[in-house]
């Protein structure tokens, strides 16, 4: 019965005494199910029949309620959430990349998919840092293929419209962190921040989607490479693999589209990046905001 006492504290209402019975049957069933369609996925008995109970529609009986709700993705969102490394690939093979068939409408681009599905993927799984991740508001009441898709595509409308900005040159918190008690650099910067600023956007616009998130990830919103890894389903290892390689593509790409900009010598530019490399963090936060 503990299953069914879960349920009952989730929905946070009793059960009448002729109900229980048949409560605990459907949940027993809904649990066998969840299971059965995803194999390896774990996610404890009791904490699944509260999910569930959290989720029964107030205007119904219990267990039409139960009877309504599309148990075997609620039963997968709610491993995802748990980080199960098994329900993330469950996620990415039967949610993820049938959507992107969805997001192709908006623009068949590869490149331009790619990175929709990664920050859907982003929003899905870790949220922002004004709210949770979305997929702790999935319901249950649609299958959850359909509620991603509509999720990805507000994210690839965003993108088409410029309402989520990939790279909006607000400067000022870029202009305070940089600054030195070098009164030569010092010169330097205020009179070559522009071309500096134009080729930081440039060189961070030629990151790969997925080495750009997780710039963003890592020194924006400060998470973790275990976290990090969970996301992606790779070693933390991997990921310390990947942002310095992305960190150093950025500095080296930056570098040469400064070049490109101003006629400056070898040590001039080298004392700039060193400038860029000491406050990327606030940089990124700067040209990644999302809004």
């Amino acid at each position: 019965m503990e299953p069914l006492r879960s349920f009952l504290e989730g929905a946070a209402r009793p059960a009448a005494p002729d109900e229980a019975d048949a409560l605990a049957r459907q949940l027993v069933d809904a649990l066998a199910r969840a299971r059965e369609a995803w194999p390896g996925v774990e996610v404890a008995a009791e904490d699944f029949a509260r999910h569930l109970g959290e989720r029964v529609a107030r205007e119904a009986s219990l267990a039409d309620g139960l009877r309504a709700l599309a148990v075997e993705d609620l039963y997968l969102a709610r491993a995802c959430l748990a980080g199960d490394r098994a329900a993330m690939d469950g996620l990415q093979r039967a949610v993820l990349v049938p959507v992107s068939r969805a997001v192709r409408r908006v623009d068949a681009s590869d490149a331009f998919v790619d990175e929709v599905l990664q920050l859907t993927r982003m929003k899905l799984l870790v949220g922002g840092a004004r709210q949770e991740p979305r997929l702790a508001e999935y319901a249950g009441r649609g299958a959850l293929r359909r509620w991603t898709e509509a999720v990805a595509l507000g994210v690839a409308v965003g993108l088409k419209r410029g309402a989520i900005k990939a790279l909006p040159l607000d400067d000022a918190p870029l202009v305070s962190e940089l600054r030195t008690a070098d009164p030569e650099l010092a010169l330097m910067q205020e009179r070559y921040r522009p071309a500096f600023r134009a080729a930081f956007a440039e060189a961070l616009s030629g990151l790969s989607p997925r080495d750009r998130n997780l710039l963003r990830l890592s020194l924006v919103q400060n998470l973790g490479v275990e976290s990090l890894g969970t996301l992606h389903q790779v070693h933390a290892s991997t990921i310390s693999r990947w942002l310095a390689k992305a960190r150093q593509s950025l500095l080296e790409d930056t570098r040469a589209a400064l070049a490109r900009r101003l006629a400056l010598t070898t040590s001039q530019l080298d004392s700039l990046l060193r400038v860029m490399d000491a406050s990327l963090a606030v940089s990124l936060s700067s040209l990644l905001d999302e809004g």
